[in-house]
């Protein structure tokens, strides 16, 4: 196996707390033999508070969620300080890669964590929380530290950021409104906000391919029609139509191209095949016929990574298929952690902001335990595996131990 330099990975350790490592698959992973420590970036610091009786109850702060800023000079994530008996505050941190400097833009009592996403110029930060029964978004700026700034509350709740960074478009439901709805935000200025004029459908997050919004907004037969606008909505050219929870994600590097499935039995049950969209000309693409959790598009574009469960096995499989044609290619199954079962839920919010995927395409980073004769092998805590695609058939290499890892933008 030749020697190749990885991106660097963030991941959350055993202990909750955020790492970063870089490393080199065969000649030194952590746990390998030799290699590379990872950097904690952040430490478990237990605190102390009275009790009666003279019982000292015992709390530390836990992160989740890490995500590399746009220039990777920083690592993002949520901090919450809890106990036995109750939970504190989220604060969200910028971390930066020394581990010694941590910049703290925000601290929101009363809410837990859900995600975060950078804005494109590395200034402002997106974030999503449950509060109550419902979720909540804010955005947080540099310039502006400590200050929340609500953008929408509802549920369900997706978002993203237009490519130019000016604009979110959010889709938002809420018990008023269970059509929901879809609207064009100013979060960065004083624009007004544009409503879409048509309800959405059943589907997640909103794409931006080839600078075009690509959604799914309700059919008059129940389904979705998934359309090709303008930012604003105008300029609607729809490409299909489906019945189920639907999931559109955007072809890397701007390329025209989508990849879409449906989950014709709604959310908790399995997407039906994927296929590919050209979003100018609406030619339609099959290119797996299986039934999978989730799928994300290779950094270069090349192949699609899609995640199959096993149920006689007990576990979950990786595959991958080339979009220019060919069988599928088995990577090799795993039992998932927490945080892992969570990101898939939700891949095609998560795929814009938190890649699993290295930027030049060769590897995959995942969270779990090795699986195998229908049982996960629990004898040992989870770990960070690293596989190498153009290796089908060699097992993946561990990268650490955690429950869940995601790759810099950039090599």
């Amino acid at each position: 196996m030749g020697v190749h330099l990885l991106s660097r990975l963030a991941f959350v350790g055993l202990d909750r707390q955020i790492y970063v490592t870089s490393a080199v698959p065969g000649a030194g992973l952590p746990g390998s033999g030799v290699g590379v420590e990872p950097i904690a970036l952040t430490a478990p610091i237990p605190r102390a508070s009275g009790g009666s009786w003279g019982v000292v109850a015992r709390s530390q702060e836990t992160w989740s969620w890490p995500t590399w800023s746009p220039d990777d000079a920083w690592i993002a994530a949520f901090a919450v300080e809890g106990s036995d008996t109750e939970s504190g505050p989220v604060r969200v941190v910028a971390l930066s890669l020394d581990g010694v400097r941590q910049v703290e833009w925000a601290h929101i009592p009363n809410v837990s964590p859900i995600y975060l996403q950078w804005h494109v110029s590395g200034d402002a930060i997106s974030v999503l929380l449950q509060q109550g029964a419902e979720l909540a978004l804010s955005l947080l700026r540099k310039e502006r530290l400590g200050q929340v700034r609500p953008l929408e509350q509802g549920v369900p709740l997706f978002f993203n950021w237009t490519p130019d960074g000016k604009r979110v478009l959010i889709h938002v439901g809420g018990k008023d409104d269970p059509g929901g709805r879809l609207v064009l935000r100013d979060p960065m200025g004083d624009g007004e906000d544009v409503l879409f004029d048509r309800s959405p459908g059943s589907f997640c997050a909103p794409v931006f391919p080839a600078g075009r919004a690509v959604v799914a907004l309700r059919h008059e037969d129940g389904g979705s029609e998934v359309v090709a606008s303008a930012m604003d909505g105008t300029d609607a050219r729809p490409l299909f139509v489906r019945r189920g929870l639907l999931a559109v994600v955007p072809a890397p590097n701007g390329a025209p191209w989508v990849a879409v499935s449906s989950a014709p039995r709604g959310e908790g049950t399995p997407y039906r095949g994927i296929d590919l969209v050209h979003i100018e000309t609406g030619e339609t693409r099959e290119v797996s016929v299986a039934d999978c959790l989730a799928f994300f598009w290779s950094p270069k574009g090349d192949y699609l990574l899609y995640a199959v469960v096993d149920s006689e096995a007990n576990c979950l499989l990786w595959n991958m298929v080339y979009v220019d044609g060919g069988p599928s290619i088995p990577l090799g199954s795993f039992w998932p952690t927490r945080d892992i079962l969570f990101y898939l839920h939700f891949f095609d919010q998560y795929a814009q902001s938190h890649p699993i995927i290295s930027s030049d395409g060769r590897y995959v980073a995942f969270a779990g335990y090795p699986a195998g004769g229908g049982q996960a092998d629990l004898s040992s805590p989870p770990r960070i595996f690293v596989k190498d695609v153009t290796e089908p058939d060699r097992p993946p290499e561990l990268a650490g131990r955690g429950s869940f890892a995601v790759f810099a933008n950039k090599a």
